[in-house]
């Protein structure tokens, strides 16, 4: 996806195939006329009121006009669009655009003032771009789509910038939903390592890759023992992206089961093909330190990515077995299908010894428990420090990638004791299992003061229109890029 950035409205007319525009319910009639009437004279145009009755987002086709075809697409309320909601309209025009469209793209953004709904509109757009045929052998449709570009007219170098910059997120979004949407079969931690190395060379930022005699050597215990059981040896991805000009130090660790069985306590097979996706935090941390080397943001960031499958072997850890970590405390294994815990507590510990963070924040597909407390509309959000609590929920706000604050209460603590080890791994308790599951992250931070916990298990792999069935999101690049640049 190539963004153009043209000088004029007659140049962008004369050069696409469909030109599409966003709105808002109550400018979609002036955007309507002040639009086509550069091709067609105004009075000649037919009303946009008389469709005013069918449910939005509203898209409005109106045949060809010097042979190019015209959408008018708002969104249901009225009044300026806000960045969540550009983000999803774009998004929902181009997945309806993209698989009729046999040229170049445009948008009419001219009545668009504000460089972030700029920004999120394009971002949107680039992400609804995505197609899921990953594997499909004779998709004409996906190769079209990847070398489709898209036209805008914009006024302003402040507003053209915004729009390059969406469209750079919008292909770190799709390389993320490649990532995990990907299966089992064609993903390792060899070649997850491989895409952080390419990444990294490309676009000129660190990795480092610890591999399983590495693990070893560090202590990693944990994530060890999730990976006795897979034929692909673990490794822990640690990308690195530094301004000069940064003042903090962030830390951001994500759960990367590439494939997650349960293990011995195996899950039920309903919807197991989508534990493909228990990868989806590795995946957004290692697709946000892309996103900040493609925008040189004045950051200081890590990615630690713990990589391994969770599978079913003679060799996988048992229930009741007790193990060690990074951290050097004792942990009874209660569920060997809570490993995402265990690979994240090794990650956790190792990341603020060895860089000693300002904040430090991890990511995870974790419990099916946050989605019964709070559904697919936002992510579990874990932390004893207001501060932060305050501003990732801001940033999730203004992203449309929510965060809901979820309790800490140190009596939760007491469900995780363990009679032989420092702790276990699980509550035996049918309640808050999201929440104890944070407290043992918890236990594995060194009380560090500025730590939280994303649960994405409900918003990172969904039924989102790109495919028929569930697939990924994107969810976390948008929100951790607005938190960053936020807290700079």
């Amino acid at each position: 996806m190539k963004l153009h950035a043209l000088s004029s409205p007659e140049e962008l007319l004369e050069k696409v195939d469909v030109l599409c525009v966003p709105s808002s319910r109550d400018k979609a009639e002036i955007v309507y006329q002040e639009l086509l009437s550069k091709v067609i004279p105004a009075e000649t145009l037919p009303s946009l009121k008389e469709f005013s009755a069918i449910k939005a987002p509203m898209s409005v086709f109106f045949g060809n006009v010097q042979g190019r075809r015209i959408k008018v697409v708002y969104a249901p309320e009225n009044g300026t669009l806000s960045p969540p909601k550009a983000y999803t309209l774009a998004k929902k025009i181009a997945i309806k655009v993209k698989s009729d469209c046999q040229g170049e793209t445009g948008l009419w953004l001219q009545h668009l003032t504000n460089e972030e709904v700029v920004e999120a509109t394009m971002s949107g757009w680039t992400a609804g771009y995505y197609n899921l045929g990953l594997y499909k052998k004779n998709d004409s449709d996906r190769e079209k789509t990847n070398s489709l570009g898209v036209s805008t007219f914009l006024s302003g170098d402040s507003l053209i910038t915004a729009a390059q910059s969406g469209v750079a997120v919008g292909l770190v979004q799709q390389e993320v939903m490649n990532l995990v949407n990907a299966p089992s079969s064609h993903k390792s931690p060899a070649t997850l390592s491989a895409w952080a190395s390419r990444s990294a060379a490309q676009h000129g930022y660190s990795v480092t890759i610890l591999d399983k005699e590495d693990l070893i050597n560090q202590g990693m215990h944990a994530l060890l023992a999730v990976n006795r059981g897979s034929e692909h040896p673990a490794k822990c991805i640690i990308t690195h992206y530094e301004h000069p000009e940064a003042k903090k130090k962030v830390v951001l660790v994500g759960k990367g089961v590439l494939f997650d069985t349960g293990g011995i306590s195996m899950k039920t097979p309903r919807n197991l093909h989508y534990m493909k996706s228990d990868m989806a935090g590795a995946a957004a941390v290692l697709g946000t330190i892309e996103a900040c080397a493609r925008l040189k943001l004045k950051v200081n960031v890590t990615a630690i990515a713990p990589v391994t499958d969770n599978s079913v072997d003679r060799l996988s850890i048992n229930p009741g077995d007790v193990i060690s970590s990074f951290a050097g405390k004792t942990i009874e294994v209660i569920d060997t299908d809570a490993e995402g815990r265990l690979v994240l507590a090794d990650a956790l510990a190792y990341g603020i010894k060895e860089y000693q963070p300002d904040v430090i924040i991890d990511m995870a597909t974790l419990t099916g428990s946050i989605v019964g407390a709070i559904g697919p509309q936002a992510a579990g959000l874990f932390s004893k420090s207001e501060g932060l609590v305050t501003s990732l929920k801001a940033a999730g706000e203004a992203t449309g990638e929510r965060l809901w604050p979820m309790p800490m209460f140190d009596e939760y603590m007491e469900d995780m004791q363990s009679d032989i080890a420092d702790i276990r791994n699980l509550s035996d308790k049918a309640y808050a299992g999201s929440v104890t599951a944070a407290k043992f992250l918890e236990y594995f931070t060194d009380n560090h003061p500025a730590w939280a916990h994303m649960d994405i298990a409900g918003v990172g792999f969904q039924p989102n229109g790109l495919g028929k069935g569930y697939c990924s999101t994107g969810y976390g690049v948008r929100l951790l890029l607005k938190w960053l640049t936020s807290a700079e």
